[in-house]
């Protein structure tokens, strides 16, 4: 019999493991696999952040510091068949002087996400722009988000949703 017929106790053991860099890859792929399914369950649940139809934002009167928004907002009158009927603005200093609030109606997904609001109150804007004491109006959802921040979040309390 030949000496590399014989077992070998040292070189028998060598090739029984495999080593650390040759599960390198398989280590890799799971990571990219956990990662995945991690930040998809995470996206999903974003969706939980957003807002809802009944959502409503309250501006109360007098509750903001004259200019402290210096924004204008871009709204899309809708009319009573659904069809835009023009624009108008959403100020939310102007909105705060007198009072009103902003209820969702309802939301649309194509061609990107936009939410259809109902204004009461006095006025959204001052002269130019604006929709009047009562309008429904269609804004984006980062447009609703920044009116909400303006009047202090959504509901009527202090801060809080009302569904």
């Amino acid at each position: 019999m030949r000496r590399s017929d014989q077992h070998e106790p040292g070189r028998n053991s060598s090739h029984q493991r495999v080593p650390f860099a040759a599960w390198l890859p398989v280590l890799a792929a799971m990571a990219i696999m956990v990662t995945g399914c991690v930040s998809t369950f995470l996206v999903l649940q974003l969706d939980e952040f957003r807002p809802k139809v009944g959502d409503i934002v309250v501006f109360k009167p007098g509750s903001q510091d004259t200019d402290m928004w210096e924004m204008t907002i871009p709204a899309t009158v809708i009319s009573p068949t659904g069809l835009a009927a023009g624009t108008c603005s959403l100020d939310p200093n102007v909105m705060a002087a007198d009072g009103g609030s902003l209820v969702v109606e309802s939301r649309r997904t194509e061609p990107s996400l936009l939410y259809i609001v109902h204004w009461a109150g006095a006025q959204t804007a001052k002269v130019a722009g604006n929709c009047g004491a009562a309008a429904d109006v269609m804004v984006s959802r980062t447009d609703l988000q920044r009116l909400a921040n303006a009047a202090g979040g959504f509901g009527i309390g202090e801060k809080g949703m009302t569904r």
